[in-house]
């Protein structure tokens, strides 16, 4: 549930409220990928990029194949903005492209 109220305060990008609920779900599952993701958008976006790029190479680290062109095609499904909203935030955390 915490998960689902982080992305959808991400999705109306509400980024420090999508920060707060990530990190109650990440203290229940501290290796939940989806959740570091929303985590390190929120964070990019609001221009805490170090902190992003450090949560990132935590999702990494359990994820070491992501990229921005795996993140689309696994995102496929997501509306055109909230994809472009992912996009964007794993770029300025320094996501390679592919």
């Amino acid at each position: 549930m915490r998960v689902n109220i982080a992305v959808a305060h991400l999705a109306a990008r509400r980024f420090e409220q999508a920060i707060e609920w990530a990190d109650r779900a990440l203290h229940d599952q501290p290796r939940l990928v989806g959740v570091m993701r929303v985590k390190v958008v929120a964070l990019a976006h609001l221009g805490h990029l170090d902190e992003a790029r450090a949560e990132l190479s935590r999702m990494l680290a359990i994820d070491p194949k992501l990229t921005i062109a795996r993140f689309r095609e696994y995102f496929h499904f997501a509306a055109p903005e909230v994809l472009e909203l992912y996009v964007t935030g794993l770029r300025l955390a320094g996501l390679p492209e592919g």
